[in-house]
């Protein structure tokens, strides 16, 4: 009698738990959710793919797939679209453009049916900015890439730069970021006089006279496209002033 009791007992109550819905999904899917980057809901993952971007840790105790979307449309010189997770360009069905949405570059500007411009003809600025960004992608390689593409399957900072001049004005400028810095063949400019297509470059404490280490290609305020490091590819990034011992330099370099 007992057991028949206690085995009656364990049968209501796993019924009973069978009735209450799963508490976590019940509550967070839908819901409201606010992050630095503004308000939105909380949804799986995959539902959130091109209608806004994926942000974690605002959906609390929720699963990894259930995170806060965030729907936020952005405004380009290529057209209107809609911020998402740069994670998922395959499904934007246009270009990517960084710059224009809140975050880092992870989340970047999906405008519909567009595609980035080609190069300009007669060897401006901007065919120098078109002809680095075809390259986005592609990983770093220490002393990878220069007037005839890349090398090793990649590009190193000063490789891209070098490349992008070549393929836009036809013009071999020299292949390390210090004898770029201070190439006769360029006209220094103070870097917030720079526009697309100018260089901007980094030195070792700042010595720019004799330790420049990076070079990136500037391509409108608050941004530049470059070959970062080991372990980044190709790809647009925001400018940055100092990191592990290097300082922008001063001044930016014009070869067009």
């Amino acid at each position: 009698m007992y057991t028949s009791n206690i085995l009656t007992f364990l049968s209501l109550a796993a019924s009973s738990a069978a009735l209450v819905p799963h508490p976590l999904f019940e509550r967070s899917i839908g819901s409201s959710c606010t992050t630095p980057h503004g308000g939105g809901t909380c949804q799986s993952t995959g539902d959130c793919v091109t209608s806004g971007f994926n942000l974690a840790s605002y959906c609390p105790n929720d699963p990894t797939d259930v995170q806060c979307c965030v729907k936020k449309t952005c405004s380009t010189p290529q057209g209107s679209g809609t911020c998402i997770n740069t994670a998922n360009k395959g499904s934007c069905g246009g270009s990517m453009v960084a710059g224009y949405c809140p975050g880092d570059e992870t989340i970047q500007c999906c405008v519909s049916g567009s595609s980035p411009p080609p190069p300009p003809s007669g060897g401006s600025g901007a065919g120098i900015v078109s002809a680095a960004v075809k390259e986005e992608g592609l990983p770093y390689v220490w002393g990878g890439g220069g007037c005839d593409g890349p090398s090793s399957g990649g590009f190193d900072c000063s490789g891209l730069t070098q490349y992008a001049i070549c393929q836009a004005v036809d013009k071999t400028i020299p292949r390390t970021a210090q004898t770029q810095y201070h190439s006769d063949m360029g006209t220094h400019l103070p870097r917030s006089k720079a526009e697309p297509g100018d260089l901007i470059f980094w030195a070792q404490g700042g010595d720019c006279a004799n330790d420049v280490a990076h070079v990136g290609i500037f391509m409108r305020d608050g941004w530049m496209v470059n070959a970062a490091h080991t372990g980044t590819p190709v790809r647009e990034q925001s400018i940055w002033t100092e990191s592990g011992g290097e300082s922008i330099c001063p001044d930016a370099v014009r070869f067009w």
